[in-house]
């Protein structure tokens, strides 16, 4: 079994994947309509040619809507591009998937039982595929009332299979006042939902802050702290995973160069890692494209099942689920074991 077949048996999980709402609906349509969808190859390349990498670029990642939102009023449509999404990641190889969702999608009514059909669809065609949903919480601390009224909804919906939250902030690459966060991180955390948020991205800034929220266990990127011993440790004391996306970090340029990812050095410093697809339409990725990306890093067979065991261990899911795709990733690695114990003796012959 050579390192190309290893991975393609892998099973493989992504705790980090936003909707992209219009981007699969746009996918969905092409099918239907018989053309082609939008190019996201060539908006790259433009948005490349106009701006930096960096923080610029960074904001620019929601800037096109190929398709209009009105679509997504329309259940089969809306029940459609979440299967689309489920159905790529399976078809990748991944056993679990965690989806992102705006607060006015994963509280709309009849939410997760759509949500539930989708992955049923997919479950048809990839048995072992596992799906969970996140709300994002924007600006917490703009206007408390409309905040607080968010957060009975998303607890509302934790009663129908909500799984967790996902906290993003402003200002993102200098440190942020997390009063707001962490007073309803306490009642989401009280309600029995996960907890992630965005740091660490662009900077060392707000990964301490987020570390300490609440109810946390993960931080989506989190990246910089590879530069700061103080930050790795308190990550690690903590407990707190993080959520690497490497297409993502190449493209928007949070990083000088793609070879010079830290991911070798999280994982040394002993931070639980998982790898992530981000934005895929965006990006053309796969969640086994970013698993071939840490492997051109120089991770090893054992450390790419690690990935996928941090995730599984740091989702946002029913234990039940766990150590079902715990088995399944145990009896994957021991078929790569044995595989590799043949492969030993062949050549060893005389």
């Amino acid at each position: 079994m050579n390192a190309s077949d290893s991975l393609a048996t892998l099973p493989k999980a992504d705790l980090h994947v936003h909707q992209e709402a219009t981007r699969y609906l746009d996918l969905v349509l092409a099918e239907r309509e018989g053309r082609e969808p939008y190019d996201w190859s060539a908006w790259r390349d433009r948005l490349a040619a106009e701006l930096p990498p960096g923080k610029e670029r960074l904001q620019r990642i929601g800037s096109v809507q190929p398709v209009s939102l009105e679509h997504d009023n329309d259940d089969e449509l809306f029940t459609a591009r979440f299967a689309a999404l489920m159905r790529d990641h399976a078809a990748a190889g991944a056993c679990y998937v965690e989806i992102r969702c705006g607060g006015e999608v994963a509280t709309r009514d009849g939410f997760m039982s759509m949500f539930r059909e989708a992955e049923q669809q997919v479950q048809a065609d990839y048995p072992r595929l596992h799906a969970e949903v996140l709300a994002i919480v924007i600006g917490a601390g703009q206007d408390p009332e409309r905040a607080d009224a968010f957060a009975d909804d998303c607890i509302r919906a934790s009663d129908e299979g909500l799984a967790g939250i996902d906290f993003l902030y402003a200002p993102y690459d200098i440190e942020a006042d997390w009063t707001p966060m962490y007073r309803l991180a306490e009642r989401f955390a009280d309600a029995g939902l996960g907890i992630t948020a965005h740091a660490g991205e662009l900077s060392t800034a707000n990964i301490a802050a987020a570390a300490r929220m609440p109810g946390l266990t993960r931080i989506g990127h989190g990246i910089h702290a590879a530069t700061d011993p103080e930050l790795l440790q308190l990550l690690v004391d903590q407990g707190v995973t993080l959520e690497c996306a490497l297409t993502c970090n190449d493209y928007f340029g949070v990083l000088p160069d793609l070879e010079e990812h830290p991911l070798l050095r999280l994982v040394e410093a002993g931070v639980a890692v998982t790898l992530a697809t981000d934005n895929p339409v965006q990006l053309s990725t796969t969640i086994e494209q970013e698993y071939s990306v840490a492997a051109g890093l120089g991770m090893s067979d054992a450390q790419l099942a690690d990935f996928t065991r941090n995730a599984i261990r740091a989702a946002f899911t029913s234990d039940e689920r766990k150590s079902a795709m715990l088995g399944e990733l145990a009896a994957a690695r021991g078929k790569r074991s044995a595989f590799t114990a043949v492969d030993r003796a062949y050549d060893a012959r005389p």
